[in-house]
């Protein structure tokens, strides 16, 4: 009897030992797919659209604010940080096999002309600002007709300093102020609306 209780003990014991080390075997296993995993993902983001990055990064000059929405490492150019692009340098050549100078080179690069195009963009949206306010403080009159119109060129002459939303924004702006002003132009008796460049007016 005590013979059998002794061997159930053991083939207990032994049963409990290698169900543990079957658990700690798996364990590990289980978090280095998932670590696999995550990095096969993330090398997948830098290899889509990494073609048009290394294009961008070697552009002569500055890069066009337009270029801030295009999508790398599944972010807005614009919303790239510090932290990203250190990280980038050691992704491109892990997934790559390339050269981790080169990698250095390209992502300093785009970094600065991200930021160049950031300030560039900021430097257009203090004139938005600024050209606003004017134009919301003009009477009616023929200057204020000439006014919006040149606003509206100068708009299309910066077009590639501000984004698209940017763009559009603005341009519904000075379409609300020039309704205005003909609306209330109309009410009175006068002659600067029709025809729509009278030259008497342009000289006043």
């Amino acid at each position: 009897m005590n013979k059998t209780i002794y061997i159930m003990v053991a083939l207990l014991l032994l049963f409990s030992t290698a169900s543990h080390g079957q658990n700690k075997t798996n364990g590990p296993s289980e978090q280095n797919k998932t670590e696999q995993n995550t990095e096969t993902e993330k090398c997948n983001k830098i290899a889509e659209g990494g073609p048009t990055i290394e294009r961008l990064s070697r552009l002569e000059g500055s890069m066009s604010v337009r270029n801030l929405k295009f999508k790398y490492f599944d972010k807005f150019l614009f919303n790239l940080t510090d932290q990203d692009f250190n990280e980038l340098k050691i992704l491109k050549p892990t997934c790559e096999g390339s050269s981790k100078e080169i990698a250095i080179v390209i992502f300093d690069k785009l970094k600065d002309k991200i930021s160049e195009a950031k300030e560039t963009r900021d430097n257009t949206m203090k004139w938005m600002d600024m050209t606003k306010e004017k134009l919301k403080s003009l009477s009616i009159s023929p200057k204020a007709v000439k006014e919006i119109h040149n606003t509206w060129r100068e708009m299309e002459s910066r077009s590639q300093e501000m984004l698209d939303d940017d763009l559009k924004y603005f341009a519904n702006f000075l379409n609300q102020i020039r309704k205005k002003v003909y609306t209330e132009s109309a009410k009175k008796a006068s002659d600067f609306i029709q025809p729509f460049y009278p030259a008497k007016n342009l000289n006043d």
